[in-house]
């Protein structure tokens, strides 16, 4: 074996042996923050869209009507169903309003998928607070290195990454959780990697499948972990064989990302939060249209046209001209910008009240989107240039939006980001309630009890404003 090829020497195994002996102990003191920021997060986005998602309501829907064992809870509805049942949704909503964690050059939205997967098997394994931190960060390991691996030649094929690599982490933690052993965690990943799909067909045709695949990415992530408990044996060289993921969904792997660093680099650290409801590549232009509301005086209305300057990747993600749907107007730079341009603001809120208004669907159509090759395939700075009625112009740049960890959000804004987007559906003391189990997970016996506190006893709906 060529030195290079000695990095992905037992990969599967290593990362299974990181996982059965990570102790919260272990864990730095910063990067359990992270976790818990990233839990609270994660579950602020599953009580909003319980409520708002429709692709997540019809598979609650759906779900319900299918019954079965009472294991695990669908977050606001309360609904017990089997566990894979139960990830399955609360991963559409954890997907479903566009405000989930993201990882820049790994191209992954990881915590839609592992969060409701480690609570979902927290829930039948009566799990400590103390494990579901160890969990969360064990597969946070698996998921943003194997993602930044393969990244961006996997996105090149059409993949979607938050689909078909968030699985190994969720199989690895879940399996973790139900106490598996170093083999039986590395039969999780092997079997969830045998499952492992998702492609971003819906961005050429607007419809309610996106959340779907971090959905069944944790419904997978689940099984296999739940498989690999009850003795159910799978590939213990998935990863790295002639035969295993790499060689499927990938030409190149960079391997920097699997030396023998495990519990000395932590992948979580790398993670970024979004403080606006839209898809991560429209964040920097986002940011950029509302510096020029904030601090130029720039409105909709004194706006002639908008010029918009992304990466080759950007606009294939997120230049949508028309949004046909919600889910597409989060998805499109256009809109968003007319929307920052118009009320100052682009959280969830701003963008369930502004699809609804026609002059910002309109003036949309006056911004157009180019590609700059300076910003390379999947860069995320942007350039903004607007032209006003009055002939004047206003040009702005970013490195990369706000959010990540070279340009953090404060803590103070991530509380009001998670109250935000939570107050439109529960009031505030039961928001907080959840919120204040999260970040002290260290001193809960039992994490069921956060997705069971998560219940609206009337049922989720928008509250009045």
């Amino acid at each position: 074996m060529s030195q290079d090829r000695k990095a992905l020497e037992r990969l599967t195994l290593r990362f299974a042996e990181h996982m059965a002996q990570l102790r919260y102990e272990d864990v730095p003191t910063d990067v359990a923050d992270k976790a818990r920021l990233i839990i609270r997060d994660a579950i602020g986005n599953q009580i909003a869209a319980s409520a708002i998602s429709e692709p997540a309501r019809r598979m609650v829907e759906l779900i319900e009507s299918w019954g079965g064992a009472p294991q695990s809870t669908i977050i606001g509805h309360g609904i017990r169903v089997p566990a894979p049942n139960a990830a399955l949704c609360n991963a559409m909503m954890g997907h479903g309003i566009e405000l989930d964690d993201a990882h820049g050059t790994g191209l992954i939205k990881a915590g839609s998928v592992l969060v409701p997967s480690v609570f979902a098997a927290a829930e039948i394994s009566h799990s400590s607070g103390r494990d579901v931190v160890a969990a969360v960060v064990g597969g946070y390991e698996i998921a943003i290195r194997v993602a930044k691996a393969i990244n961006p030649g996997h996105r090149q094929r059409g993949y979607h990454t938050t689909g078909t690599v968030s699985t190994l982490g969720a199989a690895a933690a879940t399996a973790k959780l139900l106490g598996c052993n170093v083999e039986a965690i590395a039969w999780a990943i092997g079997l969830a990697a045998m499952q492992s799909a998702g492609i971003q067909a819906y961005l050429d045709d607007a419809c309610m499948a996106k959340p779907f695949s971090p959905g069944k990415a944790a419904f997978n992530g689940i099984l296999a972990g739940i498989m690999a408990s009850r003795g159910f044996t799978g590939p213990r060289m998935a990863l790295e064989s002639r035969e295993g993921f790499f060689n499927a969904f990938t030409d190149n792997v960079r391997l920097d990302e699997f030396e023998h660093d495990l519990g000395h680099r932590w992948a979580i650290l790398e993670v970024g939060f979004k403080p606006h409801a839209a898809c991560r590549y429209a964040h920097g232009p986002i940011d950029l249209a509302q510096q020029a509301f904030h601090e130029n005086g720039v409105r909709l209305t004194s706006m002639e046209s908008c010029t918009v300057s992304m990466s080759e990747l950007a606009i294939r993600q997120a230049s949508k001209p028309k949004a046909a749907n919600l889910n597409a107007a989060m998805g499109s730079t256009e809109f968003s910008i007319a929307l920052a341009l118009a009320v100052g603001n682009n959280g969830l809120k701003e963008y369930w009240e502004g699809f609804k208004k026609p002059e910002i669907h309109e003036m949309a159509k006056r911004v157009r989107v180019m590609q700059e090759p300076a910003f390379g395939l999947a860069g995320r700075q942007a350039a903004l240039d607007i032209t006003l009625t009055d002939g004047h112009h206003v040009q702005l740049r970013s490195q990369e939006p706000k959010g990540e960890p070279n340009n953090p959000m404060s803590h103070e804004e991530m509380e009001r980001k998670y109250l935000a987007m939570t107050t439109m559906v529960v009031d505030e003391a039961q928001a907080r309630k959840v919120a204040d189990m999260v970040m002290g997970l260290e001193l809960i016996r039992d994490a069921s009890i956060i997705p069971q506190s998560t219940r609206i006893a009337s049922g989720p709906a928008l509250r009045a404003a």
